[in-house]
């Protein structure tokens, strides 16, 4: 076997990605081949794949990053009903452009790859360092795939091509972005057999529920919710580990993550020490082929 290429690619999930950017440095600074991200696996794939240290990405997260990204509109939502979302992304913009600067996607120092959803296209919109999408910056990037739904406005940028596009959050298509980041490591012609994932999950598994129960068409809503983050979540992760083998494709989470929003604040001291007691030998036996 040739030289196996390594993907490291981080799930979505708003402040659980707090507790990632906390484990990571338990790595020991090591460097991944290439970098994959959904939403917040964005930013902090982007931070990495930019040549961020991993302790100086944590510390930019425990510094305030995210209260400011989950910034609301200055204009009471009771004085504004119809608003398109809870935050306003205008802080956001602020943030991203702080972090990244003008540095285009086909700038970073290692390759990324960040999943976003095109609405007017009704598909995918990948951004890839060296093939797709290369030449928009990359704060634009980061932001499309972090706008969830309902959370933040839709991104309204201008294509390759000069044409309006309307994206949102990578989570609508691939929460995983493992299939992402090995599909793109495959147009860089790499075999299967040479690519190892390590795929990290902010959420953890999600909790079983003992009965269910639609009373009507509204109460259809979380559980649509559900599919589309831990559906795709767990389909992605099965089939990855199917193609790759268990020697070469690791799903790592914490299975005392607790349950709720990802914006909600209160759960961030729970989440960051369910990350704080996870081992991680495991990660790093299997990166250096010895699990």
């Amino acid at each position: 076997m040739g030289e196996l290429k390594t993907l490291l690619a981080i799930d979505g999930g708003g402040l659980f990605g707090v507790g990632v950017a906390d484990w990571m440095p338990k790595l020991g600074g090591r460097t991944f081949d290439y970098y994959a991200g959904t939403s917040v696996g964005a930013i902090l794939a982007a931070c990495y794949a930019t040549g961020m240290e991993p302790p100086e990405v944590r510390d930019m997260f425990n510094s305030g990053l995210a209260k400011r990204i989950f910034t609301k509109p200055r204009l009471p939502a009771s004085l504004n009903p119809l608003r398109p979302a809870v935050y306003d992304n205008r802080e956001a913009k602020r943030v991203l452009r702080e972090v990244f600067g003008d540095t285009q996607v086909k700038d970073t120092k290692y390759p990324l790859i960040i999943l976003a959803w095109n609405y007017g296209k009704r598909r995918e919109k990948v951004f890839t360092s060296f093939k797709h999408n290369s030449t928009y910056l990359l704060r634009d990037a980061v932001l499309a795939s972090i706008s969830a739904p309902t959370f933040f406005p839709v991104v309204k940028l201008k294509d390759e091509n000069g044409k309006d596009e309307w994206l949102g959050d990578g989570v609508l298509c691939g929460n995983n972005p493992s299939f992402a980041g090995i599909s793109a490591m495959r147009d860089e012609k790499i075999q299967t057999e040479h690519i190892k994932c390590l795929s990290i999950g902010t959420r953890g598994d999600p909790q079983e529920s003992t009965k269910f129960n639609v009373p009507n068409k509204l109460g259809w809503q979380p559980v649509i919710i559900d599919v589309i983050i831990f559906g795709s979540v767990g389909y992605t992760s099965y089939a990855a580990e199917r193609l790759l083998g268990e020697k070469r494709y690791l799903r790592i989470s914490p299975t005392n993550l607790p349950d709720g929003s990802m914006d909600d604040f209160k759960l961030v001291p729970k989440i960051k020490k369910a990350w704080e007691e996870y081992d991680h030998s495991k990660a790093v036996r299997f990166l250096d082929g010895t699990a």
